[in-house]
């Protein structure tokens, strides 16, 4: 049996005291000083300590993590309810993308979900926005989220794709199926549902499969209304691209 530094250390670190009385002889032992006439007691003992720190060190452990998956799957565990539909029943448009939908890097109300908010409130819309994006999540991870999102009343879907799976580094294929899946997830519990595709990828590998997606499914649109509004590379804490693109997105949303 191997004893590691830990057991040995324990042992060596515990001090005891033993008195005995041999006659009129009194002695005293600790770990530094042991009495001549005490070494089974002292050797028991530390059969004892040794014992107790072996088993406890090949016990199983009940709390050991399990592996994390690499899909990005979000809300973070626990906070699923943050999502879940409540008390209010008033229709929800449902946003889901990236970390340009999440407006990463820009202060709270300046990405164009919170800025549309803003506005479908100045003018007391039946609707509100539920802003469900989680920052680098994938297609795939967010078709994953799909059960409890789709719960809602929903009046219509935005989803903002591309820009994560390609910088992920998803294969295209892998993107088409996972893009497609998506889509059948919520045509299946919503059969009639408006859905309009933010491409936030310009890249044809992945600009691609949003095209074909959304001529093959009913009720589809895909916009370049992201890619137009941006003058340069997508960036997420550009709030004068969050402005330009609520303002084209409103005329969509309000159905004006």
């Amino acid at each position: 049996m191997t004893i590691s530094k830990s057991i040995l250390g324990t042992v060596q670190s515990s001090v005891f005291k033993v008195r005995s009385y041999t006659g009129n002889q009194r002695f005293t032992t600790d770990e530094t000083h042991f009495s001549e006439h005490s070494p089974i007691l002292f050797y028991c003992l530390l059969l004892l300590a040794l014992f107790a720190a072996a088993c406890g060190q090949d016990a199983p452990s009940s709390g050991s993590e399990k592996e994390e998956s690499n899909i990005s799957v979000s809300p973070e565990s626990g906070q699923e309810e943050a999502f879940m539909p409540g008390v209010d029943d008033q229709p929800k448009l449902l946003i889901l993308g990236g970390a340009f939908s999440v407006a990463r890097g820009l202060p709270p109300g300046q990405g164009y979900a919170a800025l549309l908010q803003q506005r479908l409130s100045s003018v007391q819309a039946p609707f509100s926005i539920l802003n469900a994006s989680v920052a680098e999540e994938t297609a795939a991870g967010a078709s994953e989220r799909l059960p409890y999102l789709l719960a809602h009343r929903l009046k219509q879907v935005i989803l903002e794709l591309g820009q994560a799976d390609e910088a992920r580094k998803t294969p295209p294929g892998a993107f088409a199926r996972d893009v497609k899946k998506l889509l059948g997830h919520i045509r299946t519990q919503h059969p009639d549902l408006p859905i309009l595709i933010l491409a936030s990828s310009p890249t044809a590998s992945y600009y691609g499969p949003l095209a074909a997606a959304a001529e093959t499914v009913a009720g589809v649109r895909l916009s370049p209304l992201l890619l137009n509004a941006a003058d340069g590379p997508l960036r997420s804490d550009d709030a004068a691209l969050h402005r330009r693109l609520a303002e084209e997105l409103w005329p969509v949303v309000s159905g004006e």
